[in-house]
This record gives C-alpha cells, sequence and structure tokens, in this order.
C-alpha cells in the first residue's frame, strides 16, 4: 500500500493528465450523444411544425364548409318555414271556406279521382 502511494505521489501529473484526458473523452461522448439527441429533438419540432401548419390549413378549410354548409341550412330552414306557412295558410283558407259555403263543403267532401292522385304522387 506504501508503494501505491510513493508511486501516486512521484506520478501525480502524470495520473492527474490521464484522469482530466479519460474526462474529457467521457464528456466528448457526452456532448455528441447529447448534440445527436438535440439534432433529433430539433427535426423532431420542424416535422411537428409542418404538420400544424398543414392541420391549421385543414381546419380552416373544414370551419369554411361548416359555415356555408351552416349558410345552406339556414336559407332551407327559411324555405321550409315560408313553405310551411303557405300550406298552413291555404288549409285555413280551405277550411273557412268548406264552414262557409254549401258547393265548396259538397266538393271537399268528393272521393278524389284515381287519375288526379296519381298526379299528385
Amino acid at each position: 500500500m506504501g508503494s501505491l502511494f510513493s508511486w501516486l505521489f512521484d506520478n501525480i501529473s502524470n495520473v492527474l493528465i490521464a484522469a482530466l484526458l479519460i474526462a474529457c473523452l467521457a464528456l466528448a461522448s457526452l456532448y455528441t450523444c447529447t448534440r445527436d439527441e438535440r439534432d433529433a429533438a430539433l427535426q423532431n419540432v420542424a416535422i411537428a411544425i409542418e404538420a400544424n401548419k398543414a392541420n391549421k390549413e385543414t381546419i380552416g378549410a373544414l370551419e369554411a364548409e361548416v359555415m356555408k354548409r351552416d349558410e345552406l341550412a339556414a336559407a332551407w330552414q327559411e324555405e321550409l318555414t315560408k313553405e310551411r306557412k303557405a300550406r298552413d295558410d291555404a288549409r285555413r283558407e280551405l277550411n273557412a271556406l268548406l264552414e262557409q259555403n254549401e258547393s265548396v263543403r259538397g266538393w271537399g267532401s268528393e272521393r278524389v279521382p284515381d287519375a288526379v292522385w296519381g298526379l299528385l304522387k
């Protein structure tokens, strides 16, 4: 044990240089691994940014389509409301005529001919 200490003491500068070289090699290896991981992470970030841009474009197109469909649905709903009102008004007018006029009541109680039903189908 004594000879080991004396050898270390005699060669302390060589031992320190060797330790520093080992530490430098370890740090260089660690730096290389870290740099590679950083480069891979930056590449993944670039891919994610491009994907987000594409997704934003798709979302924008879908939102425009939804707005267009909402406008169409609103227009159709308005048209349907008008048609229902016209139908209800026509029914009220017919019912009023049926109540007021005997000849209209007679006409309203008659059977609709098959030829007319064929046109209505």
